[in-house]
């Protein structure tokens, strides 16, 4: 018997795009095309990335890191066949997007002994100082406490390293990474981000809580950080999530010249499997703009 969660307000998913959620954990990805709604798994089989932000053509979404193709129809790995993405049950029910729960993928882990390729690195980053396993096909050479670029959900950020592959290997870690660990950030790309974060973020702050308390949205932003590809920035809040607060700092992004601003709860850090607040109505409708 489907299990219907609502996720959004239908108006949270725009034509001919796609948009991320997160349902009892599970990062979802749900796109309109052709006027109708599609749900598939919202994470990257290649390396984790959001499906959710990829492109979509027609039926088919590409994913933002490295131009996987799926159909949204079947789920069917047009890059590679042999990695699809599991389809949901998707509906709207008196203007809300709802998820059948019972279509949710299964969260897997890797047995102790299955050799995947991976190099695994245990990564610290973002302002709330989160850790999390973060990988990459090719080795990075890098020691404890070097600063590495990683691509998260989110974006490009900057991470501190804390344990190395060979350090992991002898704790039998075989968690999915989070994320990428691109490669080690030079001197000058962290001695001239980390200033501009400093200085942008309470601007951001103080901008959308106005805005947020002007429409009488009951969240209090408490910290913030403008992520190292310039592009995003993440506030993260105190209160329940509120579908409508991502699309009423769109305007703030903009004037700042960022692409983007996402919201999050300041309790409940980025899981592994993608990231996100995991609450009902949060995600690409209300995490994000």
């Amino acid at each position: 018997m489907p299990d219907w969660v609502s996720i959004a307000e239908e108006s949270a998913i725009a034509a001919d795009a796609g948009a991320k959620f997160f349902v009892d954990d599970i990062e979802v990805a749900v796109f309109r095309s052709g006027g109708d709604l599609y749900a598939i798994e919202g994470r990257c089989p290649h390396k984790g990335a959001s499906l959710g932000n990829g492109a979509v053509e027609g039926c088919i979404v590409t994913c933002p890191w490295h131009d996987w193709k799926f159909d949204l129809k079947t789920g069917a790995g047009l890059t590679n066949p042999s990695s699809p993405v599991a389809t949901l049950g998707v509906r709207v029910n008196e203007g809300s997007v709802q998820i059948d729960r019972e279509t949710l993928p299964q969260k897997t882990s890797l047995a102790a002994n299955d050799l995947d390729g991976i190099h695994r690195y245990l990564v610290r980053y973002g302002s709330l100082g989160w850790v999390g396993v973060f990988g990459n096909v090719d080795r990075v050479e890098c020691q404890h406490r070097d600063r590495v670029i990683l691509q998260t959900h989110r974006g490009q950020e900057l991470g501190e390293i804390l344990s190395t592959p060979e350090d992991l290997a002898a704790q039998n870690n075989s968690d999915k990474p989070g994320g990428e660990v691109v490669r080690l950030a030079t001197t000058d790309e962290v001695t001239s981000h980390e200033p501009r974060s400093r200085e942008l973020s309470p601007l951001l702050i103080e901008e959308c809580s106005g805005i947020l308390a002007e429409s009488d949205i009951d969240l209090a932003i408490v910290d913030g950080e403008v992520l190292f590809d310039g592009e995003s920035a993440v506030l993260y809040f105190l209160g329940d999530s509120n579908p409508d607060a991502g699309p009423l700092v769109t305007d703030v992004a903009k004037r700042h010249g960022l692409c983007r601003i996402e919201l999050y709860p300041f309790i409940d850090p980025p899981k592994p499997e993608g990231g996100g607040c995991g609450k009902e109505g949060c995600g690409g409708g209300g995490c994000h703009s």
